[in-house]
């Protein structure tokens, strides 16, 4: 885990819950020896399901900004510049319909017993 995780998940404390989209990385060794040490609670997540995580979502949109808004980059702090511009400004409404579709993610996720749902 990268310092600042292991970091963030201790200011925390006990109340602090993992999540993650089961991929490889959040999985290995070293995360779920320090999650169990660190006495983090890991939510329970379906094996196919990244697409219930609503950071994916924001992820995508911060693309799009990137891509639609900015001439073309021109090397890799280039690119810095223009996720940190996108980053500082995202609308609230993201954030208002990100968290508002929760319920629905987790029912359709449920109905497709932990399957892949249109999110």
């Amino acid at each position: 885990m990268r310092s600042f995780d292991r970091w963030l998940l201790l200011q925390m404390g006990p109340q602090a819950v993992y999540q993650d989209d089961n991929a490889r990385p959040h999985r290995a060794r070293v995360v779920n020896d320090f999650l169990q040490q660190s006495g983090v609670n890991r939510m329970e997540w379906p094996a196919c399901s990244p697409d219930l995580n609503p950071i994916e979502n924001l992820w995508d949109e911060l693309d799009r900004k990137v891509r639609s808004n900015h001439p073309p980059l021109r090397d890799v702090q280039h690119l810095y510049q223009m996720l940190q511009a996108e980053w500082q400004a995202p609308p609230q409404r993201i954030f208002t319909t990100l968290v508002n579709s929760m319920r629905t993610r987790c029912v359709e996720c449920q109905n497709s017993h932990g399957g892949y749902t249109h999110y």
